[in-house]
């Protein structure tokens, strides 16, 4: 039989380390011997779960925010903010389209969705990430252009 076959989770975890002649646990930080650190883990899974989705909601709304506050303020209406809201847009799609599977793979651990679902989360996870840098990249183009238009002495300051 293949060595690699006989390998399980358990066998490659301790349950225990002896020092003389007490045993104490190590692989679920608990007392007991017989707990096999599920409650644990499952805290864990639960504040990781709950940190991920609020990381989640506050890209959400605050990329919304900013859509929001260009569009309805007249004063903010200006071509460089219109830059602005498509990266805004961008990183919205990543948060919402991106990132929410990732978490449910983080915390679960493994795919849940299916094999379709799974190459069109990773095409939307590519054309995201990639439209979100484009977006930084017009935007910083954007600003390099506003500054060297109107600020000549920079220009002088850049050369030397």
């Amino acid at each position: 039989m293949d060595r690699l076959t006989d390998i399980t989770p358990a066998a490659i975890r301790p349950a225990a380390t002896t020092i003389g002649d007490q045993v104490s646990p190590v692989a679920n930080g608990t007392d007991d011997p017989n707990d096999d650190g599920s409650g644990a883990r499952l805290a864990a899974d639960i504040t990781l779960a709950i940190l991920l989705s609020l990381m989640v909601v506050f890209a959400v709304t605050g990329n919304l925010l900013v859509i929001t506050a260009i569009l309805t303020d007249r004063a903010l209406r200006q071509t460089g903010n219109y830059f602005l809201v498509s990266l805004a847009l961008a990183d919205a799609l990543v948060a919402a389209a991106v990132m929410t599977f990732a978490v449910v793979n983080d915390v679960m651990g493994r795919w849940l969705f299916g094999r379709t679902l799974c190459d069109v989360w990773l095409s939307a996870d590519v054309m995201c990430s990639t439209a979100s840098i484009l977006n930084l990249c017009a935007v910083s183009l954007d600003r390099y252009l506003h500054i060297r238009r109107y600020s000549p002495h920079l220009i002088i300051c850049t050369v030397v």
